[in-house]
């Protein structure tokens, strides 16, 4: 990200309908632009103001001894300011920001521009802004502050993958060829094969076909007595069938030396003797040695308690200063025999490239969110730098920037009635929520450990449902 331009205007009562022109130029191409604008006072409410010019008002309009109706005053009882953001591009004209809030930041890009906005090209050249000043209050000044940003585009692109699926391998209904079959089918760019204690299914994750499906990531669920783990990309065998509580670290050091990495699967699911192994009772100590942890397991995961648990147990591990991602995982065994609420796990890839190593590389960077079908993408800045899921920045305040997007696969949820209403910040002190309007987010936040993104809203004609969690960033 580049600051192109920074700019602070005061306006006056005598520049009520005027216009005020600020030209700049670009000596590049960018991804996209982005204009922030924000002014203050948005509204007086002083009622002697008000009422001497409303009067004058009432004259100008030749209402002048005409009955006035209630409702005629329930429109009179604050002024408001109000300058509108309009652009052209090399004598072209781009679109209009005709709306009253007075915080506003527009989007221009070819792949798709802020309401109001055409879509073009952020491209090198003389650009106009033109903001438009509606009304100005008598008595008082108008700040008004105006930042354009030039933005490349992110170097990593979020893909949905998932990852935690099983065969005939071993208690799974699907053959790894299906398997690879219906994943692609929903709309999924990869996943992991994760059958319980064993790899062998791995010989037939064969080129053919991933070209005919998608990439996928080799691993195995260990199933052992006092947890399930989900083990990725090991470039050999280590062995599952003695790890005891007390001495899990030794083991995850093994996994670390053989090249791979160790999720935590469900770890609140109900144990023996419902499901004996199924609840995690390892006593971890080097935290390091655990990439992520399963959030979210099974379809419709927020109407499970042990999904509630499992972030829950997350944001204390966080609060105690771990960096540990987060995924979400149906722990998948075979065909649906009617439509059900899917979850993603979106990994930040290099260009998007998904390989199984790439793949993994995003797992251990923490470039991870899941969702039930909305996509972010989250960038937060700082000092006029920009930093991406997993990354760490120094403790202070932020900028949290979501762009959210409401259509990719979203066949395989618009069923479901999702729609995003909020974005929420948390943090080590809570939630802090905005409303979401339908286009980008910018937030400010004070960096304490860590953050991370959500998102709520409706889902099965329910209101303030979580439909998404990243990953965090971290504070130094």
């Amino acid at each position: 990200m580049e600051i192109l331009l920074q700019k602070e205007f005061i306006f006056h009562p005598e520049d009520d309908r005027t216009n005020r022109i600020v030209p700049f130029e670009t000596t590049r191409a960018y991804d996209h632009l982005e204009f922030v604008c924000e002014y203050s006072p948005k509204t007086i409410s002083d009622p002697e103001l008000v009422s001497r010019e409303v009067q004058k008002g009432i004259e100008k309009s030749g209402w002048s001894g005409r009955k006035l109706f209630p409702t005629d005053m329930d429109e009179c009882k604050v002024l408001m300011n109000f300058v509108t953001f309009s652009l052209d591009y090399e004598g072209e004209y781009v679109g209009c920001a005709h709306r009253h809030d007075p915080e506003q930041v527009i989007v221009i890009s070819e792949h798709g521009s802020s309401r109001g906005f055409f879509a073009r090209p952020a491209a090198k050249g003389k650009w106009r802004i033109v903001l438009n000043v509606q009304a100005a209050i008598p008595e008082h000044e108008l700040t008004y502050h105006l930042t354009v940003i030039g933005c490349d585009k992110p170097a990593y692109t979020y893909r949905p993958f998932e990852m935690h699926c099983h065969t005939l391998h071993s208690d799974g209904r699907f053959t790894v060829h299906d398997l690879a079959h219906a994943v692609k089918d929903y709309g999924y760019a990869g996943f992991a094969l994760t059958d319980h204690n064993t790899e062998s299914g791995q010989v037939e994750l064969t080129p053919k076909l991933a070209a005919e499906t998608v990439p996928a990531i080799r691993g195995i669920e260990w199933t052992t007595f006092f947890g399930h783990m989900l083990v990725l990309g090991c470039k050999h065998y280590v062995d599952w069938r003695f790890a005891l509580p007390e001495d899990i670290d030794t083991y995850t050091a093994q996994i670390r030396e053989a090249g791979g990495i160790a999720g935590i699967a469900h770890p609140f699911n109900i144990g023996a003797p419902m499901c004996a192994g199924c609840r995690w009772d390892f006593q971890v100590k080097n935290w390091e040695e655990i990439t992520y942890i399963e959030i979210w397991s099974q379809e419709d995961p927020m109407v499970r308690t042990k999904n509630i648990m499992a972030i829950e147990w997350w944001t204390k591990l966080l609060n105690e200063g771990h960096h540990i991602a987060c995924t979400a995982g149906r722990d998948w065994h075979f065909y649906d025999s009617e439509p059900v609420i899917l979850t993603a796990t979106y990994l930040g890839l290099p260009d998007g490239k998904v390989t199984e190593e790439n793949a993994l590389d995003a797992l251990r960077a923490g470039r991870t969110y899941v969702t039930l079908g909305p996509t972010m993408e989250i960038e937060v800045r700082q000092a006029g730098k920009a930093y991406g899921l997993g990354e760490t920045l120094p403790a202070g305040e932020c900028e949290v920037c979501v762009d959210v997007g409401e259509t990719e696969r979203r066949e395989h949820w618009e069923r479901w009635g999702i729609k995003v209403r909020e974005i929420g910040l948390t943090g080590p002190s809570g939630t802090q929520k905005f409303p979401y309007r339908g286009e980008l987010f910018r937030g400010r936040a004070t960096g304490d450990r860590w953050l991370r993104v959500e998102l709520y809203g409706d889902k099965n004609g329910q209101y303030g449902q979580l439909l998404a969690v990243s990953s965090p960033v971290y504070f130094a």
